[in-house]
């Protein structure tokens, strides 16, 4: 059996502005020990007429896969932007497996419609197209992003659970299971310190990308959460945290304890599982 894909999230070292190059990313990552890497996709900004090819390179030369590339969010307005499908294809040049989505544009059936021209492009690319649910976006829960993906019911349709989001929308780990398996390419996993709801939009985005911890560290059922996703779904470790980014300021050593202490979550999983 082949060995489950741990990717390191272009979010534990790509701030505003990104920390590393893409193809730094890949390297990270492979000299920390995972077996995958999520990467930030931005043309223009961290991604040049080159980048592609080096991320390719990098790829090829540490065997790792890209497990996604990010983000493409929808915004109000209802047309297909050139600059998602610039992403999809970028990403399908460095052979990503998925592309991340969120939405903000709050009339449903626009959003299925740009969803569904957004898996049209993956297909096209040898991709997924990932929905994420959060309460910052107008796709704010899983009820809301199974109405996307069903109505669309495209088979490069997704949908991407995040442990962060789930809880901070107030779903049970158990509402994972709602989740038909053909829609789950692959799952991010993260902890915070608390549980609970956040209403307020700009404490909930700081909570995003400061708050998180690595899986077992703080007080999510996480590892309920992660029962209910399939026991090989690849994974990747969202875990933006102002707390690893002072501890850990070396970015192989941040990765490499994520990395660690996300196995010794899993081990410890197993464990529980096999005395129940």
């Amino acid at each position: 059996m082949s060995e489950r894909l741990l990717a390191l999230a272009s979010g534990v070292h790509d701030g505003n502005p990104p920390e590393v190059s893409p193809p730094d990313m890949v390297r990270i990552a492979a000299d920390a020990g995972y077996n995958s890497v999520g990467l930030w996709v931005a043309p223009g900004d961290n991604w040049h007429h080159n980048t592609a090819g080096e991320v390719a390179a990098a790829l090829h030369e540490t065997g790792l896969i890209a497990i996604d590339v990010e983000v493409i969010w929808l915004q109000p307005g209802g047309k297909p932007d050139p600059l998602h499908h610039q992403i999809i294809a970028l990403g399908g040049e460095v052979g990503a497996k998925n592309c991340l989505i969120v939405s903000s544009e709050p009339d449903r059936e626009v959003t299925k419609h740009l969803y569904e021209d957004l898996c049209i492009h993956a297909e096209r690319a040898g991709m997924r197209a990932c929905l994420e649910y959060m309460a910052i976006t107008e796709v704010k829960t899983l009820d809301d992003a199974l109405d996307v993906v069903n109505a669309v019911d495209h088979p490069a349709g997704g949908i991407l659970v995040d442990p962060f989001h789930h809880e901070r929308v107030g779903h049970e780990p158990e509402k994972i299971r709602e989740i038909p398996e053909r829609w789950l390419s692959y799952a991010q996993l993260c902890d915070m310190p608390e549980r609970g709801v956040i209403t307020d939009a700009d404490a909930y985005f700081a909570d995003a990308i400061d708050g998180r911890l690595a899986p077992g560290e703080g007080s999510v059922p996480v590892a309920a959460m992660t029962r209910a996703l399939p026991a090989d779904l690849p994974i990747s470790l969202e875990i933006r945290s102002r707390y690893y980014r002072e501890r850990y300021p070396d970015h192989v050593e941040r990765a490499r304890v994520i990395l660690e202490r996300t196995r010794a979550f899993f081990a410890d999983l197993t464990a529980d599982t096999d005395t129940e």
